[in-house]
């Protein structure tokens, strides 16, 4: 299953970024589709496999935490293409960098996305937490 779709890497890049970054001629005025779709094929993986082990794959639905999530996998991918890593523009970078760490939180299950997991032990129960405790320790004196 896949998180995102061309339309979504279109909104989040402008058009001659895409152009850019995708096609390899030089006078091209649209984005290679071919590349934009390994780009989303590649960025989706990635994500499963952080999923994967802790939630049942392909997921039923999208948790909206993903979209964003592969969009930044994506970009950085495309941009990789064509700039030397020392070269990355740093928000790129840092997007990146705050992606990998997100996942490893929501494979950690420090993150929760919503989605039942394959122990659902590891989920935290829904709702108010209740506890008992014993009689009430006057300290005013102390």
């Amino acid at each position: 299953m896949y998180y995102i779709n061309a339309d979504n890497m279109m909104k989040a890049m402008s058009k001659v970024e895409l152009v850019q970054l995708t096609n390899d001629e030089p006078r091209a005025t649209e984005p290679d589709m071919a590349v934009v779709d390994e780009a989303i094929r590649y960025a989706c993986d990635l994500v499963d496999g952080y999923l994967r082990g802790r939630y049942p794959l392909p997921l039923k639905s999208v948790p909206t935490v993903l979209p964003p999530l592969c969009i930044n996998i994506a970009r950085h991918f495309l941009h990789s293409r064509r700039i030397n890593r020392a070269d990355f523009p740093k928000t790129l970078e840092t997007a990146y960098n705050a992606t990998l760490k997100t996942l490893e939180a929501i494979r950690d299950g420090k993150i929760h996305i919503g989605v039942d997991t394959l122990d659902k032990q590891a989920q935290p129960e829904p709702g108010a937490y209740h506890t008992r405790g014993g009689s009430r320790i006057d300290m005013t004196g102390y």
